[in-house]
């Protein structure tokens, strides 16, 4: 159930504090009231309050209640007084209520709009103007980083100052070897020889055995307390509001929850032996000239070639910065116009590109792979 609780003004004219909301004229200069606010001591608007907390506020009796109109207070034009709903003529002036539009509330309405015109026509103090610059030009200004970043990324550096001190090439075969392996699997490949089989486990199905009881916690909000605002009747009185607080409730209900068993499920598996070609061993050459020549292989019965390999290197000191050398790879038919002491440009890319030999105007030559 809803309370009036006992509102407060101050007066306007001789500025005395804390007035009760049932007096009309103030206490200190017999003035009646005037362009005032009403509010609750120690209560802040919107603030939520518990019940003990709003009893500590006056709280008007029934009989005390009666007599506050629950209208609010009307606003007298003339002499800028508010007077009782109850009243037809203002306490101050004696002029009619007819003659006057305005109740509190719109009065408020007013004198808030009237502060906030004032405050906003008060001259404010210039704050310096950040120059800022056109949109156009902020896109240009981007524009132009990115292209200069775009050409330095993609621009390179070249060093003239190498000498070949040495070549070098590596030929390799890889020789397989027919070899017998004994395996299993739950398909006989073509060219196996079965040599057994047998019913395995090949996979488990979930099937499902039974139901059973489980409690699942839930939760809902339940009604806990109630809380209470203060809202201006603008007659000198507030009246309690009360808001719900609910808390969270958990509770248990049972459900039923399948379970299931592992089921396995057979199949023939084969066992077997089959041959297959697997990499045995490697026969290499390899040289510092020009004559690069694949490596005689001996076979055995059970052996054959596999993949060949072939890698074609050169190494390249800088001239002027003794002991610091580089090696290169590079194909065959470009490696074959390398000489010992020949004197070549590299350029490589900022980006990490592999690097190529160039001439002096930076044209590529060849292409090389850096391994050092």
């Amino acid at each position: 159930m809803s309370k009036l609780v006992m509102g407060y003004w101050d007066c306007p004219f001789c500025g005395a504090k804390g007035n009760r909301g049932d007096v009309v004229n103030c206490p200190s200069c017999g003035r009646a009231r005037g362009d005032v606010q009403f509010y609750v001591k120690d209560y802040q608007e919107g603030e939520n309050l518990r019940e003990e907390e709003l009893n500590q506020f006056e709280q008007l009796d029934e009989e005390k209640a009666q007599s506050f109109s629950k209208n609010p207070d009307w606003y007298c034009s003339f002499c800028n007084s508010l007077n009782s709903d109850n009243a037809e003529f203002c306490g101050n002036c004696g002029s009619s209520r007819a003659d006057s539009e305005a109740n509190y509330f719109e009065m408020l309405k007013k004198k808030k709009e009237r502060e906030a015109a004032e405050a906003a026509a008060q001259p404010q103090p210039a704050q310096p103007q950040e120059k800022r610059r056109s949109p156009l030009a902020i896109i240009a200004v981007i524009l132009i980083a990115v292209v200069a970043l775009f050409a330095w990324m993609n621009g390179s550096k070249s060093s003239g100052n190498l000498k070949i001190t040495s070549l070098n090439w590596v030929r390799n075969i890889n020789v397989e070897e027919n070899r017998q392996y004994s395996e299993s699997g739950w398909t006989l490949p073509a060219g196996a020889e079965q040599t057994g089989s047998r019913e395995e486990i090949h996979h488990y199905d979930q099937v499902l055995d039974h139901y059973e009881n489980v409690e699942v916690p839930r939760t809902r909000q339940v009604y806990d307390h109630d809380e209470y605002t203060l809202e201006d009747n603008g007659n000198g009185t507030f009246t309690s509001v009360s808001h719900p607080v609910y808390r969270t409730e958990t509770y248990y209900v049972t459900e039923q929850r399948p379970v299931y068993v592992s089921v396995p499920r057979y199949q023939t598996k084969y066992y077997y032996n089959i041959w297959r070609w697997t990499p045995s061993r490697d026969v290499t050459a390899s040289g510092d000239d020009h004559n690069a020549a694949w490596p005689e292989v001996v076979l055995a019965d059970n052996e054959r070639e596999g993949k060949r390999s072939e890698v074609y290197r050169f190494t390249v000191e800088n001239t002027k910065k003794a002991g610091e050398t580089a090696v290169y790879r590079l194909a065959e038919s470009d490696w074959m116009n390398l000489n010992t002491g020949d004197q070549i440009i590299i350029t490589s890319k900022r980006t990490g590109a592999d690097p190529y030999i160039s001439d002096e105007k930076g044209n590529r030559i060849a292409d090389l792979v850096r391994e050092r």
